[in-house]
């Protein structure tokens, strides 16, 4: 009972620091700074993609003056989604290895749930949310071809962990030297999940692909 509450414990809190970045502004209101931005990325956007794409971007960036959309209007899920698996298998990898010296069972019981999370996170931003995209030129479908490979490492190698750790856990009584072989594998994730989310964030902010479904392929039903 005392190793369900600790647990219990852990992933309350954990769930608190995750949830503590919403009030990173402190309430601010950041009206003109979005102005700003948008006027800064209008030059390089046009030095970048041409007139013709840089008028299309700027037509599906521009403010409809109704922001109170439900989720049907998104062009695509994959962004609301895919920022669970940055987070999860990140977290998980930490906790792994503070597990192998402080708490063991706890913290590897809770790393182990969120490495859970994070690899269906990562399978299903990869298959069910993934974002099609339309002919991109060859400078920016050589940034997605990366982004989509290291998704692909991020959900193998954390998937491999999540089998083995589950095995481990339940049936091996949680041996030492495997669990400090898949804080090896988590942390190696980590770090390809991270990359993943740096290519993504190129894509949508340097070259603007998704926003407002821009450079997406349009699917009508």
């Amino acid at each position: 009972m005392k190793s369900i509450s600790k647990v219990f414990f852990l992933l309350t809190c954990m769930l608190l620091l995750t949830g503590s970045s919403l009030f990173a502004h402190n309430g601010k209101k950041h009206g003109k700074a979005k102005m700003d931005s948008a006027q800064a990325v209008a030059p390089a956007s046009q030095h970048q993609h041409g007139g013709h794409d840089s008028t299309a971007m700027q037509a599906a960036m521009s403010p409809d003056g109704d922001h109170q959309h439900g989720l049907s209007e998104f062009p695509t899920l994959h962004p609301l989604v895919v920022h669970f698996p940055i987070v999860l298998l990140i977290i998980a990898a930490l906790l792994q290895w503070v597990g192998l010296f402080f708490y063991k069972k706890e913290i590897t019981t809770v790393a182990w749930a969120l490495l859970l999370f994070g690899f269906i996170g990562a399978y299903a931003s990869s298959t069910w949310f993934h974002a099609h995209t339309a002919q991109l030129a060859p400078a920016i479908q050589a940034i997605l071809e990366e982004h989509e490979k290291y998704a692909s490492y991020t959900q193998w190698l954390s998937g491999l962990a999540l089998l083995v750790q589950s095995v481990n856990l339940f049936f091996l009584k949680r041996n030492v030297w495997i669990n400090a072989s898949m804080a090896i594998v988590m942390s190696a994730a980590a770090f390809f999940v991270a990359y993943t989310g740096h290519h993504g964030a190129e894509l949508i902010h340097k070259h603007g692909v998704g926003a407002k479904g821009y450079l997406l392929e349009q699917h009508h039903h």
